[in-house]
């Protein structure tokens, strides 16, 4: 009798996974690496940003800006994760990317693909609208191996100057998304260059096809300066900042936790942008 009910408890709990069950994820605009940044230049700042990420020890980091020799360093200095993308240029490995890294021990992964947002997405480096440069997002599906549950993790960054391009973009994500994706668990992290009252970023809660949830905006209802996710290199001083990096949700995640790091060492900041740190029951 006591083994039958330790199998029908094994069988409950492989159809009923745990409802502590729990993924983390971050969306961090981590700056590229060759930018003139003086005292805040790479080569000064990695060691903070590497210590930031194996503190937070997250299934799943979108990043953006990130050239490859950058990620090569993180996957260096924080062992466990593989990585997932290409960059926006034709050639794959120069310039910027918006790879997804993640925990092979954790997750399998199934698909991954990188698309140019543009009227041609699936010709490498091409921009449309009024964009000022190629921009991207990838996409990856994984399956969890512990319950083998699908994951669908998106990461993307928005055009800087161009407004139409960063709306455009919206609804070239959300149809992408609906076409293949449809009802299932789904994540959409990226830095969008949009305030949260904007087209851009209303489109991705608002549209028919398939709304996301804010997960930050889904336990943090009331604004406060401690939304801001991009101040540059200056001194964090309230209503200076902006809120423009976000992850997005649908299905059967439910946010537990969401918060905009503050992490620093002394005086010195991994990045210009502010990472954004959600934990989701799932």
């Amino acid at each position: 009798m006591k083994s039958l009910l330790i199998s029908l408890f094994i069988i409950l709990m492989t159809i009923f996974p745990s409802a502590n069950e729990k993924v983390k994820l971050i969306s961090f605009n981590i700056r590229y690496g060759t930018a003139d940044d003086g005292k805040n230049s790479w080569a000064f700042r990695k060691g903070v940003l590497f210590d930031f990420i194996r503190e937070e020890n997250a299934d799943f980091l979108g990043l953006q800006e990130a050239m490859i020799f950058q990620i090569e360093e993180i996957i260096q200095h924080c062992p466990g994760y593989r990585y997932v993308g290409r960059t926006r240029q034709a050639d794959g490995s120069s310039g910027e990317a918006t790879p997804i890294l993640y925990k092979p021990e954790k997750y399998n992964l199934i698909h991954q693909e990188t698309v140019w947002l543009s009227e041609t997405p699936d010709i490498p480096e091409s921009k449309s609208w009024d964009s000022s440069l190629p921009r991207i997002f990838t996409w990856a599906h994984f399956k969890r191996k512990k319950d083998q549950r699908d994951l669908i993790v998106y990461n993307t960054h928005y055009d800087h100057i161009g407004e139409t391009a960063r709306f455009e973009s919206s609804k070239l994500i959300i149809s992408h998304m609906a076409s293949r994706h449809k009802g299932s668990d789904i994540v959409l992290l990226g830095d969008f260059n949009a305030l949260e009252g904007s087209n851009p970023i209303q489109h991705l809660s608002k549209n028919e096809k398939m709304p996301l949830k804010d997960s930050y905006r889904s336990l943090h209802t009331v604004k406060k300066e401690r939304d801001m996710t991009f101040y540059g290199w200056k001194e964090h001083t309230p209503g200076t900042g902006r809120r423009i990096d976000y992850i997005f949700y649908a299905g059967n995640l439910q946010p537990l936790e969401v918060h905009v790091s503050d992490f620093h060492q002394e005086n010195r900041y991994p990045s210009d942008h502010m990472p954004v740190v959600a934990n989701f029951k799932w």
